[in-house]
Formats: structure tokens, C-alpha cells, sequence
């Protein structure tokens, strides 16, 4: 029997394939002109997001920002975020060789050289749909986590093209054993880490507010004794140019406490998270997502948080 979504999804995945033929079509400049265009159109149309993204701003920096400065940021952010689109569609290997600089990288190899997997850890930022080709390129054996799209057409299609970045997809289920399995055989595996973890997280500070943080990176990295590494893509000035910077894995922490130790170690990568945001603003996606919205279940906790701010 056919869901009542069938024709909707179809009707979705007929448009999305449309634009990405027609963008594969233009030249690699006016392609992204127009998808800065219409990153820049969709930041009028979505006012409920950008009132979210007014709002976190606010929440982050304070005073610090006027009104004007927010509207720059999340300008910018829109800009790039259209520009990331057209990007993911039109990216080829050569292009991310040509144009993207990795900074950092001998890190990530003496982390894989101890044998027991690397857990990297990365925000939705700058271009960072672009790291799988990179991993995918100088390593054998890497992986990321995938949350599987309503629309199954569409879904499919992303599949579809991601996996050309030669990196291996885990999908949501069964997803730890999964990681646990490409851990002990040495793998790369991909967080991206700063979203709201809902149910499944834990309160640690980011910019000074309680935030619902995952914990499974850090549980993981304690059970398998396996390196966590920092990791963000960055946009440089001037034409389709990127940088990715790999850091010094995060030093363990061992006090003899678990609790507090998950606590202190998820608080050291918020921290990671948030001291780049600060420096590069208009690069976060994260934004435009509610970061800060605290469950029914941690509210107690919120407020003994705040009050030890």
C-alpha cells in the first residue's frame, strides 16, 4: 500500500534532482554565486529560523553584539550555507586536492598508530561536508554517523553521493556496536558534536548556558582507551578555498571519578566548540539550531546549573 507521503516525497526528490542537475550544468563560479543567491533569498523566507538564530546570538554573546552584527552573521551564515549546498553537489576528489589545505594531519596518523581507533570530533562548520573527502582519500579505513532522512527518496540520493567520498555511512541502528566494531579495527569515526543530544545527553556549560551535550564520545573513548581528536573545516577568503585543521588529541582525564571525569571530559569539548565559534561566528551552523532547549527531564539540573555560573 502506498503512504500518503509517497507523492509528496516523490514530488521533493523530483525538485532536489532538478536543481542538482541544473547546477552540474554551470560553470563552478556562477554556480556558487547562486547558491550564495539563494542562501541569501532563504534567510528572508525562514523567519522563524532566523529569530532562533537572533536568539542564540543573543544568548551567546549578550551585549557584545548589536543588532546589526547579528544580522551580518546570520547573513553570511545563509550565504555559506547555500554556497555548502552547491558545493556538495558539484564537489568532485580533484577539486577538494586543489582546494582545500589540511593542516594538522600527522596528529590523526600518530593517534591511528597506537592501534585502538580515533574518535574525531567536529561541528557543523564552514564546509565540513567536505572532510569525508579528504578521509576518504588518505585513509582505509574510516567512517561517519548518518541519521537517516524522512524522505526516502531523497535519503537514498544523499546516500548515494556521500558514499562516493569513499568513507563507510553507520546508520542510526545499531549504531553503537557498529562504532564499537570499527574502533577495535582501527577505523576513523566522525561526530559531529554540537548538536542538542535531547534524551541522550548529559548538562555540560557552552558559552556559559547549560546545553544537553553527547556523551557517548566520551563513554566510548573510556571503555576502548581509543585518542579523541578535535577536527573543523574552515572557509578562507577568495574562490571554493577551505582549510581543514586537525588539533592534538584531547588529553584523557582520570581522576579516579567517573562521573566527574564524563562531566569534565564533555566540558572540554564543548569548550573546544565554543572557543572556535567565538573566533569564526558567521561559520556555525549551529545557530539556526536549537542548542540551548533543555528536556522536562534536566530542568531541575539547569537551574542548579545556572545557579553555579
Amino acid at each position: 500500500m502506498i503512504s500518503k507521503n509517497f507523492f509528496r516525497h516523490l514530488m521533493e526528490f523530483c525538485a532536489v534532482w532538478l536543481l542538482a542537475a541544473f547546477i552540474r550544468l554551470l560553470p563552478a563560479r556562477l554556480a556558487i554565486r547562486l547558491g550564495r543567491f539563494l542562501g541569501a533569498v532563504t534567510g528572508r523566507l525562514i523567519k522563524e529560523r532566523m529569530r532562533l538564530g537572533h536568539e542564540n546570538l543573543k544568548r551567546a554573546f549578550g551585549d557584545q553584539l548589536s543588532h546589526e552584527e547579528r544580522c551580518r552573521i546570520l547573513r553570511s551564515l545563509m550565504k555559506l550555507l547555500g554556497e555548502a549546498l552547491v558545493e556538495s553537489i558539484i564537489i568532485t576528489p580533484e577539486d577538494v586536492e586543489k582546494n582545500v589545505e589540511v593542516e594538522g594531519f600527522q596528529h590523526l596518523e600518530q593517534a591511528l598508530s597506537l592501534g585502538k581507533g580515533v574518535i574525531m570530533l567536529g561541528p557543523h562548520f564552514g564546509m565540513w561536508e567536505l572532510a569525508g573527502y579528504v578521509f576518504g582519500a588518505r585513509l582505509p579505513k574510516a567512517a561517519t554517523l548518518y541519521k537517516p532522512l524522512k524522505n526516502t527518496f531523497i535519503d537514498r540520493y544523499v546516500r548515494a553521493n556521500r558514499e562516493t567520498c569513499k568513507m563507510e555511512i553507520i546508520p542510526n541502528q545499531n549504531t553503537l556496536r557498529g562504532i564499537m566494531r570499527r574502533l577495535r579495527e582501527n577505523y576513523l569515526v566522525v561526530f559531529l558534536y554540537d548538536q542538542n543530544a535531547g534524551r541522550d545527553g548529559i548538562l555540560a556549560g557552552f558559552f556559559g548556558h547549560p546545553a544537553i551535550t553527547y556523551a557517548a564520545p566520551a563513554a566510548l573513548a573510556r571503555k576502548i582507551g581509543c585518542p579523541v581528536v578535535p577536527a573543523y573545516m574552515l572557509k578562507l577568503p577568495g574562490f571554493r578555498r577551505h582549510r581543514m585543521v586537525l588539533g592534538e588529541p584531547f588529553t584523557p582525564i582520570d581522576t579516579g571519578d567517573p562521573a566527574k571525569d564524563m562531566l569534565a571530559t564533555v566540558q572540554q569539548y564543548n569548550d573546544f566548540i565554543e572557543e572556535l565559534v567565538r573566533r569564526h561566528p558567521e561559520q556555525w551552523f549551529g545557530w539556526l539550531h536549537n542548542r540551548w532547549k533543555i528536556k522536562s527531564m534536566f530542568k531541575e539540573e539547569a537551574k542548579a546549573f545556572v545557579k553555579t555560573v
